[in-house]
This record gives C-alpha cells, sequence and structure tokens, in this order.
C-alpha cells in the first residue's frame, strides 16, 4: 500500500482485476539464449528526445523514465502498487510516528551511506537545497504545487528532516520529492549551488544522480549512454551498460527491433500491435498504466469558449472506434482523468456516448449552421479548426486522420499539424507549443501520479506557468472540491469531493479522455526481472534489471 498521512487517510492506487497483473507473450522458449544478446548490455529504442534530463525542468514523459536510471526519489512506486523506499529508509505514516497527528508536519529519514555518482556523500543537505530550487522564481520547473506548501524544513541531522506544512495537504507525502503526476528529483548541493538558477547548465546535459546508472554520453537527438553506476548503495547493478537509443519513427524502431538491433522496444505504439507479435526472440509485455490520451480543448479561441461546441465534439468523436481501429483493442476505455480502476474513478460522470445528430443539434443551437459546401459557419465563419499533436507518432497519426474524419461528418473543417514532443510540451518560458496557447486542438497524452490529484490540470490557478492547465478552463465549484479534496485526510471525503472534480469537468470538458493505455512493450526473451509498475514510470527496479 501506499503512505498515508493520518489514520483514515489512505491515498492508495488500487489496481484491480485486469490491472493487478502484467501480461507477456513470448516467441522463444525459455532459457534459450539469442544470438544477438550481448550479455550485460541492454539496447533500448524510444520515439521521445527528451526535452531536459533534469526533470526537475523537464515536461515529457521520457523524462521522468530516463531519470528512473541515474537519479533517485525519496520512494519510487512498485508493481506491486506501493511505495518503495530509496533515498528514504521508510514511508512516513501516522502509525509510525513520522506524520503528525495535525497532518502539519513530516519527518523523513534519509538513508546513510549513498554517494553521488562523483563519490560525494549524499545528506539532508541535498534535499533542502533542492526544495529550495523548487521555489527558486528563476527556475523554470514545471510546476511548484506540493512544494510551495512548505513552510520550512529543520534539518534535525544530516540524515533526518522534518518537514512543516502551511495546510493540511493529503497528497504531500505521496508527491514530495517521488511519484507526483511530475516528478522531482532530489540534486547534489555541492555540484549546483553556484548558479543562481539551473535552466541552462551544463549539468542539464549530463546529470549526476545517485541512481544505479550515470549517464556516460548523451547525444542529442541520437543517444543516451548508460552505464553501472558502482557506487549505487544497493551494489552495482545487473547490467553494465544501457544504450537508449533516440528514434524519431515507430516504423524505424520496428525494423530494428526486426533485425535484433535493439533488445527492448519501449512504449511501443497500439496501431503495431499485431505486427509486434510473433518477432523471434521476443516477448510482448502489456501493462495497465495511468496514462490517458485525451482531446484537449483551448478554450481562448473564439469557437471552443462556447461549452456547447467543445460538448458538440465530444459527442461527434466515436471513442469504441478510435480503440478498435487505432489501438486495436489494446487500451482501456475511460471517460475520466482517474482510470475505471482506480478508488477514485466516478462511474456517474457525464458519459458521451457516439451521436452525431445530437452534437448536430447543440451546434446548431450554439449558432454554427451547415452550409451548402458542408462545412459550419456562424457570422460568415467557417468552423474550421487545427488539430495537433506530436511527430513520429503512428497512434498519433492514425487517431488524429480517425478524428479529423468524424468530426467532418457533423460540418467541422479540421486541419492537422504536428509537432516534435520536445516542442510541443515544452515549458511556456520555452515557447512550448501547447503551454503557450498555440494550439486549437491537441491530441496528447497525460499521466497520472499515484494520488488521485489533478489539480495541477484543471485548477484555475494553475494556469502555465503555474501548471499544465493549458486549456483557460476556470471553474469555481470545481476549485472548492479540489481544495477540500488536497485538505482532507478522510478518504471517503476525498473520493465525493474528486466524483464532484469529474462530474464538473465532464460537464466543461476541458479536455476528452479516449482511452487509458496499457503499457506495449516488446522485448529480448533474455530479458529477466522486467516488471514493470503501473503508474508514473514503469522503470522503478533497473538495478535488477539483467541480460
Amino acid at each position: 500500500m501506499i503512505s498515508r498521512l493520518a489514520g483514515a487517510a489512505a491515498v492508495v492506487l488500487l489496481l484491480v482485476g485486469a490491472a493487478g497483473c502484467t501480461r507477456t507473450s513470448s516467441g522463444e522458449s525459455p532459457g534459450r539464449r539469442n544470438p544477438w544478446t550481448v550479455p550485460g548490455a541492454l539496447r533500448m529504442a524510444a520515439r521521445q528526445d527528451p526535452d531536459n534530463l533534469n526533470i526537475l525542468l523537464g515536461t515529457q514523459t521520457v523524462d521522468t523514465d530516463l531519470s528512473m536510471f541515474w537519479a533517485a526519489y525519496l520512494f519510487d512506486w512498485s508493481d506491486r502498487n506501493e511505495l518503495v523506499p530509496e533515498l528514504a529508509t521508510r514511508v512516513p505514516t501516522l502509525r509510525n510516528g513520522d506524520v503528525a497527528r495535525d497532518g502539519l508536519t513530516v519527518t523523513y529519514h534519509l538513508r546513510h551511506g549513498v554517494s553521488w555518482q562523483d563519490g560525494a556523500p549524499f545528506s539532508a543537505d541535498d534535499l533542502v537545497y533542492t526544495w529550495h530550487q523548487m521555489l527558486n522564481p528563476r527556475n523554470a520547473v514545471v510546476t511548484r504545487l506540493g512544494y510551495d506548501v512548505v513552510s520550512r524544513i529543520d534539518r534535525r541531522d544530516a540524515y533526518t528532516v522534518v518537514v512543516h506544512l502551511k495546510r493540511r495537504y493529503a497528497p504531500f507525502v505521496s508527491g514530495f520529492f517521488t511519484m507526483a503526476n511530475h516528478p522531482d528529483c532530489i540534486l547534489p548541493q555541492h555540484l549546483l549551488a553556484k548558479y543562481s538558477d539551473l535552466n541552462r547548465i551544463p549539468y542539464n546535459e549530463l546529470p549526476i544522480g545517485t541512481g544505479p546508472f550515470r549517464i556516460a554520453k548523451y547525444e542529442k537527438g541520437s543517444e543516451i549512454e548508460f552505464v553501472a553506476n558502482q557506487r549505487y548503495w544497493r551494489g552495482p547493478p545487473k547490467l553494465t551498460r544501457i544504450d537508449w537509443h533516440i528514434v524519431p519513427s515507430d516504423n524505424t524502431m520496428l525494423a530494428m527491433l526486426q533485425s535484433h538491433q535493439i533488445d527492448f522496444f519501449y512504449r511501443a505504439p497500439e496501431t503495431m500491435a499485431e505486427s509486434l507479435r510473433g518477432i523471434p526472440g521476443t516477448r510482448v509485455v502489456l501493462s495497465p498504466f495511468t496514462r490517458y490520451a485525451d482531446i484537449g480543448f483551448n478554450a481562448a479561441v473564439p469557437a471552443l469558449s462556447d461549452v456547447r461546441v467543445r460538448q458538440a465534439l465530444a459527442l461527434a468523436t466515436d471513442r469504441r472506434a478510435l480503440i478498435d481501429k487505432v489501438t486495436h483493442g489494446v487500451t482501456i476505455p475511460g471517460d475520466t482523468d482517474q482510470p475505471p480502476f482506480f478508488w477514485a474513478y466516478d462511474p456517474h460522470a457525464r458519459h458521451y456516448a457516439y451521436d452525431p445528430a445530437a452534437a448536430a443539434r447543440l451546434l446548431d443551437a450554439a449558432g454554427w449552421h451547415l452550409q451548402s459546401n458542408g462545412t459550419r459557419e456562424k457570422n460568415g465563419q467557417p468552423l474550421a479548426l487545427t488539430l495537433v499533436s506530436f511527430t513520429g507518432s503512428s497512434t498519433a497519426v492514425s487517431a488524429e486522420a480517425l478524428i479529423q474524419a468524424q468530426w467532418h461528418q457533423v460540418g467541422v473543417d479540421v486541419s492537422i499539424k504536428n509537432y516534435p514532443s520536445g516542442q510541443l510540451y515544452a515549458t511556456k518560458s520555452m515557447g512550448g507549443i501547447e503551454q503557450s496557447g498555440k494550439f486549437d486542438v491537441i491530441f496528447e497524452n497525460w499521466a497520472n501520479g499515484t494520488d488521485p490529484d489533478d489539480s495541477i490540470l484543471i485548477l484555475c490557478s494553475m494556469a502555465p506557468p503555474a501548471g499544465w492547465n493549458v486549456y483557460h478552463f476556470c471553474s469555481p465549484s470545481l476549485d472548492a472540491a479540489e481544495r477540500t479534496a488536497l485538505t482532507s485526510y478522510d478518504r471517503a471525503t476525498r473520493q465525493r469531493e474528486y466524483a464532484r472534480v469529474q462530474e464538473i469537468a465532464a460537464e466543461g470538458l476541458p479536455f476528452l479522455v479516449l482511452w487509458y493505455q496499457r503499457e506495449l512493450d516488446v522485448v529480448n526473451t533474455d530479458l529477466k526481472n522486467y516488471r514493470p509498475a503501473h503508474a508514473v514510470t514503469p522503470f522503478w527496479n533497473a538495478w535488477e534489471w539483467q541480460i
């Protein structure tokens, strides 16, 4: 189980049923070594190029995944859906006395004998320093949510800190330097204290951490070479190296897998599900995950400022067809930003069944009337929207084409424009397309944390650069429900308030959830001990991987 902030304040991610296990299928007999296997060396490939290896500044999922090799957090989230101590030795709870009865102080006991990869000792000073950097206004961090609630941190000794909160904050232990929806790792004070900010420093290209692997080389747009960290506190990892290839094309990665140039096709697209099965010497790993795909609406766009238009587009979207045709049934249907296998999920939130006739009626009511050319107009202006997403993904390309066709049936003219993921998801200060609001509609992915806290996406105060409310959505009643959910340590209360959040969001539609993903990885049958977690990042136990 995950940690608690008060006796009844369980913040547990219960992945039940199908979500409680990982399915694998093998194309090779067990015990047989493949001739192309390089003992001790794992060759991986992924489409995304990290926008910043320093996870405090990185905005992409791949940044988090890569950090699991070189960096470290207070806790990791395991395949058994529980927090695993890393730089801390135990999870603070009311029962063990590390969480105060009033929920306003949290004590962390840090691990002795941990070294940074340059040999310097890790201590409480590094945690306190990194917290200050999270609040440093010069740093372009993705969000300060969960860190700005801290009033001060007392350093009791080199391995004990007491964190004082300004107010009760239920997700704190689940997100403070651990597996939040945007996790932040602890950084080395002795290397970084000389900088006034961390935005453009050499460290971001070749960071030093405490994780099981250190970065030996990074060639942007090409590859990252990890080598075993001989100083890792658990002992050297079983792998001697990981070669991470950055390949912008899914088709190229498939060819590399088929020709055995790589051992691990990471987060393969669902569109390739059939092609990926049965490749000699590989097995498919299919694991439920709290990442969802959605269509985000920019309500600052005049046509989309009318909620009736957003609702019409939801009704005009055949999500079942998208799941069947784009993901080949691999993904899990979802309606809200809480997965259907999570305790906070509300089954009563509005569900938009495919109904193009109802969509047409809503568009008519909003003043958008169908013209003889098949496109709707209002006051002489066509209902024309640009749909954006990330380049190189066959899933995105297929989904966009189907959405374009579905919306065209109700008179919406949709054009498609895609960007490299680093450009699409960069921070506002770095000119990111999404954070700067340079889109009408976006096909995107979002990964939940291990707590149902979704405030970074939909609180009025979380507009960029403070957070990721890129939708220009603001609801005082939703904000009120969020505030209650964030300050209560009673799960029943939180469940009720998150149900309210989901119901308000389903009516206001900042985004339309299409499906929840199941991680689709294809790995060399010689790879052992890969046990993906179901939230934030699957790479929680890389020190145990073996080939």
